[in-house]
Formats: structure tokens, sequence, C-alpha cells
């Protein structure tokens, strides 16, 4: 019931977001900080596509640094800037952008939901920054973005206060596939084989990309690359004990599409 009431808060705030009112013209920007604003914005949420956020924290205002780290960033697919609203002399503005994205939701199953999502910027040492203002944006938003006029805002002031709802369920990060161990460790002069369970806990289905490290005498194979919303693969290593064994620790990534999640898996030896 919980998981029902936040998919309907956000469907509503989705919808929401279409009927709003468009605010009143501003005077236009000139060319050039248009053409600047524009170009930053394209990188961000480009950033963000690619699921390089570390990257993306760099085009963050330095008094929202810390909430964008700690957002949750769920699986954004595509974005179009569809308007451009200038404030306080052309050093802030509002961006309205029709944002595609995975809800970390269930029934929605990797269908990505299309939404007009708000977003605040201003100049910051000469660049134009995202930021938040903590007046008005609501914390811990998965979309990071005000609420509709007229919406309740989650966790807004003491419970019980107007307007408040009751605390809404932890997210599993939307991103995130898991093991049921982080590694495996063999015998240096011994053959041996073991495997790791990675399992997909994401409401769509991923393809694995193994990478693999090439290490004489270890082999690695994955049973399946192709996961299904709460199914698992099976990674498989051997070791012939035979090869020099290397002189630390190997790590084995996995990435997965469509989430750029990488998965590290270690592979240690004892003597």
């Amino acid at each position: 019931m919980e998981v029902m009431q936040r998919v309907i808060l956000l469907i509503g705030i989705a919808l929401a977001s279409f009927g709003q009112t468009p605010p009143p013209p501003a005077e236009k920007a000139p060319p050039e900080v248009d053409a600047a604003l524009r170009a930053r914005i394209t990188r961000f949420y480009q950033l963000e596509v690619e699921g390089k956020f570390s990257q993306a924290l760099q085009l963050v205002a330095e008094d929202t640094k810390d909430a964008f780290v700690e957002s949750n960033k769920s699986g954004m697919r595509s974005f179009e800037i569809q308007s451009i609203r200038y404030t306080d002399d052309f050093t802030k503005a509002e961006v309205m952008a029709l944002i595609s994205r995975f809800l970390p939701m269930e029934g929605f199953m990797g269908r990505p939901l299309q939404m007009k999502t708000p977003s605040r910027w201003k100049l910051d040492n000469g660049l134009w920054c995202y930021y938040e203002d903590p007046q008005k944006d609501r914390p811990g938003s998965p979309f990071r973005h005000a609420a509709p006029p007229g919406m309740p805002v989650p966790n807004a002031g003491p419970p019980g206060a107007p307007g408040a709802l009751p605390p809404q369920p932890t997210v599993p990060n939307p991103r995130a596939l898991t093991l049921n161990k982080p590694g495996v460790q063999f015998q240096s002069t011994k053959p041996s084989a073991d495997q790791v369970v990675i399992s997909n806990s994401t409401f769509w289905p991923v393809k694995l990309l193994l990478s693999d490290p090439r290490v004489a005498g270890l082999t690695i194979k994955l049973d399946a690359v192709a996961i299904n919303p709460g199914g698992k693969a099976i990674m498989h290593v051997q070791w012939t004990g035979a090869a020099p064994i290397p002189k630390a620790p190997v790590t084995i990534k996995v990435l997965v599409d469509p989430t750029n999640q990488i998965v590290p898996i270690t592979v240690s030896f004892t003597n």
C-alpha cells in the first residue's frame, strides 16, 4: 500500500507539472548568455544520462553539492530543454525540461516515464551551475525539483504540520545489482573453482558486459548476460594453480546496461 501511495504521488507530480501555468514572459537574454546556459544544461543532463555523476558534480553550485551527492538519481534516459526564464538581471534562471527517466517503483518494469522537470541555475564564479533553493525545493526528492503548486511536500515540517505527509519508505537504489559475496579466494598452488551470484533487484531487465582482466591461469565465465527483474546470473571463476600468482588481488569488472553500474568482483590468492 505504501509503495502504491508513493507511485500515485509521483505520477500526480508528473501530471501536475504538465498542467502548470507558464510563468509570465521575461526579458530576452543576450544571445551569448543564453548559449552559455544551454550548453551547461545540456552537458549536465548528458552526464546524468551517461551515469557520470562525479563529472556532473562539477556543474553544481557549491551550496548544492552535498544535496546532489546524497540525492537518489533515478536512471535518466533522455532530455529536452523546453523553456528558460531568466531572473536577477540574467544571473539566475528557471529551466523546464522534458525528461525521460526510470522510476524505482513496481509496476513500471523498466519503462521510462516522461515528465516536465524544473531546475534552477545561477552564475557561480562566472559559470552557470545547477542549484537548489532550500526554501522552495523538496529535500530528498528523487527528481530534485520543486513540488507543483498545491501538492503536499513529503516530510515538510514536524509530523502533523499542515501539508506534511507520513515518512515515506526508503527506496532502494534503482541502479544497484547485488552480489552474494564480494569475491573469491583461491590457494595459489591448488586448482580450484568458485562462483559469485549477481542478482537483479531493479524493476527492469539488464544486460551484463564482462571485463576480463586476462590473468594467466584464471578463467571467468558468466552463465547469462541478460537478467530479468528478480533474476540472477552466476559468474564461474576457475584457477589452474599452475600459473604465477598476481602480485595484487585481481578485480573483475561487470558493466550493467542500461544503468552504467560497474560491479567489481575481487579474486585473491593465499600462499
